[in-house]
């Protein structure tokens, strides 16, 4: 705090204010904040809106949209071939491997 607005703040008896108005915005945007954080904590929503709520869904959907999902391949083994019938192909985890054996009866 400068000297000239300690010595109005103080000659003045509080009428003028000891913080600036940059001051004054940054804490209150502070303390939204950290009203904000501790609603999004007491309701377990991630997305910053009140659970439930129309912004929190349209948050959420977005996220969904944005994040890729990765289907699951099934494991690597034998399993009934699609183009052969009655037998078994070999699955690689990623493709089918021109390996054939006979399904079981």
């Amino acid at each position: 705090m400068g000297i000239i607005r300690k010595s109005l703040m103080v000659g003045t008896g509080g009428v003028v204010r000891g913080s600036s108005k940059k001051q004054r915005v940054a804490k209150a945007q502070l303390k939204e904040l950290r009203k904000q954080t501790s609603m999004m904590d007491a309701s377990g929503s991630s997305t910053g809106y009140p659970a439930g709520s129309i912004g929190d869904l349209l948050a959420k959907r977005k996220q969904r949209n944005a994040e890729p999902v990765q289907p699951q391949a099934p494991a690597p083994g034998w399993y009934p071939s699609p183009n052969q019938q009655g037998q078994l192909q070999w699955w690689d985890g990623a493709t089918w491997v021109e390996s054939f054996a006979p399904a079981p009866q």
